[in-house]
């Protein structure tokens, strides 16, 4: 499933100027990305040394991405991440959880990234950090606040035991008190990682979120 594809044929009028892909990963979303708006400016946030390496590698002949060496969260500093070369599954975790390799990474807060970079409005902002994800949204929240992000695309937790994603209900919570409506809810697998069992419900998916309008902008249209 190609997300990007999905928005784009429900909402063929949009055009993103600027899209983020935070948890880049070795650049599988910048692919799907491309293959719906070959242009867009895309920055992709990836900060697993190694897994940023393949990432650089991957995307080395894309003159319209920014690649970034960086966690997320909701203030700036720095954070002890599992670090296993092209995981799918590095998170950032506190040093005595941590089951593996790990490395320390630069942590940005959204809102400043773009205050710093003059970046005043991001139309999709991907975000893939294994339950770190509301963490992310937060260091967004003036962004948000003011709907300068049209559309949101989050990992999220369908099953009760899921507890290694955020649950659906406190990432809709957070973004509906911001004005953003549901666009659609996406399945991920039913391979329950917490008993190793195959289910008949969906273990995790990926929401996808859209700032609704302004009031006065419908007030204005009557107008």
């Amino acid at each position: 499933m190609n997300i990007f594809q999905s928005i784009h044929d429900a909402d063929p009028g949009f055009t993103p100027r600027c899209i983020f892909d935070i948890g880049a990963n070795v650049g599988q979303t910048v692919g799907q990305i491309r293959r719906v708006w070959p242009t867009v400016s895309v920055h992709a946030f990836e900060p697993v040394s190694a897994t940023f390496a393949k990432l650089e590698e991957n995307t080395a002949g894309d003159a319209g991405l920014q690649r970034h060496r960086l966690a997320f969260a909701s203030r700036p500093g720095r954070a002890v991440m599992l670090a296993r070369p092209l995981g799918l599954m590095n998170r950032i975790v506190e040093p005595f959880q941590a089951r593996g390799p790990t490395e320390e990474v630069e942590v940005a807060a959204g809102d400043a990234f773009c205050a710093e970079r003059a970046i005043d409005r991001v139309d999709i902002l991907k975000i893939d950090t294994e339950g770190h994800d509301l963490e992310v949204l937060a260091g967004f929240r003036n962004m948000l606040a003011t709907r300068r992000i049209m559309y949101v695309e989050v990992e999220c937790a369908i099953a009760p035991d899921n507890a290694m994603h955020v649950p659906f209900s406190r990432l809709a919570d957070f973004l509906f008190a911001f004005g953003y409506g549901l666009f659609n809810l996406y399945a991920g697998t039913r391979y329950n990682l917490t008993r190793k069992t195959q289910d008949r419900g969906i273990w995790y998916g990926n929401a996808v979120f859209v700032a609704e309008r302004w009031p006065e902008d419908d007030v204005g249209a009557a107008a």
